[in-house]
């Protein structure tokens, strides 16, 4: 995770507006292609059924092999450090997150109080890895098998181990949420992007969906507006409601993170507005407002699902073998949820695979 900058807050100009190209003139819209934008987004609006991972460990893992997670200070991070906490269990081994927070200062302290733990395997999220220091090197150079999610750079510099799900994914995501505004509100979508800066996923995701917009709804109007990530829980809807405010015009909110929609319904009923929201990664009360209608859908990553895998790479590395061809091309299960989709506990999460513990555990020869 990057530590935010005065810079990094500065709003970018609208794309659509009198001072942002790829937008036309009042009067002279584009049809939006529809079709395509339905079409790429078809395969993502239906569960998932490929599981990631096939392939059987040659042995099974030796007990105690010590698993730390350093966890960003979002709550995402803290659902993935759930995870990997359960699969680190499962696979035999020790769990223990260290919270590297949000600047260089934490980072770097998370990463000395790692290395005095002698770790087998370090999982880390979305954070940017120079943050780090040296100490993920260190790490590294002690033995630790480091693993990371997420992270839109060349990580071996830093001394990661593997990166699953790079910034493939982010390019992915952020052209899956661009055509389902298109396929959803067509030519008159008038968008906002509210993005996380500090968060490694963000940028990528901001360019893909933007070019994304500019090809599939070329008179599309498409703004960005940053959040802080500090703000998230707090006075995050304030800042997004103050926004929407100030721009009547927008019918469409699309988040890089859901987790910055957390309370903004009551934000948005107390201000008397009403706008269709989507974003990636949405947490249990995102899921929850999904439910009861006052969100309106989430791009959700398989949380349970990515994170075991992302566990089973460590967990391959330490045993000396290489990650599966899977995991390395970042195969992942995908979905758009609506509230129709939500019939589960949403306190719980979402998987496309409630079995993927016995799955797993079958690979690692631990059932």
């Amino acid at each position: 995770m990057a530590a935010l900058s005065a810079a990094a807050l500065v709003t970018v100009a609208a794309c659509g507006s009198s001072s942002a190209s790829g937008g036309s003139p009042s009067g002279s819209k584009q049809p939006a292609n529809v079709a395509a934008a339905k079409s790429a987004v078809a395969g993502y609006t239906v569960a998932p059924t490929d599981f990631p991972v096939s392939e059987r460990l040659p042995h099974r893992l030796p007990a105690g092999k010590k698993f730390v997670y350093l966890q960003c200070s979002t709550p995402i991070c803290a659902a993935v450090g759930t995870f990997v906490k359960q699969a680190a269990l499962a696979a035999g081994g020790t769990f223990t997150a260290v919270n590297a927070g949000s600047t260089a200062q934490t980072a770097q302290a998370a990463a000395s109080s790692a290395d005095a733990l002698k770790p087998d395997a370090v999982i880390l999220g979305a954070i940017d890895p120079a943050l780090f220091g040296g100490g993920l090197k260190k790490l590294a150079g002690n033995g630790a098998k480091l693993v990371s999610l997420q992270i839109h750079k060349d990580v071996r510099p830093y001394g990661i181990t593997f990166n699953y799900l790079g910034p493939e994914l982010s390019q992915r995501n952020g052209k899956l949420l661009a055509d389902w505004v298109i396929a959803r509100r067509g030519a008159q979508a008038d968008t906002v992007l509210y993005t996380l800066p500090a968060l490694d996923i963000s940028a990528p995701m901001q360019d893909a969906f933007k070019e994304e917009m500019t090809a599939n709804c070329p008179s599309c109007k498409v703004r960005v507006v940053p959040i802080d990530v500090a703000t998230i829980g707090t006075t995050a809807p304030r800042t997004i409601v103050t926004d929407l405010q100030a721009h009547k015009s927008t019918n469409t909110a699309v988040f890089v993170s859901l987790s910055a929609a957390g309370g903004l319904p009551a934000a948005l009923k107390a201000a008397g507005l009403s706008v269709t929201t989507v974003g990636f990664g949405p947490t249990a009360g995102n899921l929850q407002d999904i439910k009861d209608g006052s969100l309106t859908a989430a791009l959700n990553i398989d949380f349970p699902v990515s994170t075991w895998t992302a566990v089973d790479a460590a967990v391959r590395l330490i045993e000396g073998a290489q990650p599966t061809d899977n995991e390395k091309v970042g195969a992942v299960p995908e979905q758009f949820l609506e509230q129709k989709d939500v019939t589960f506990d949403p306190t719980r999460g979402w998987t496309a695979f409630p079995d993927y513990a016995q799955r797993f555990a079958r690979l690692w020869q631990v059932s």
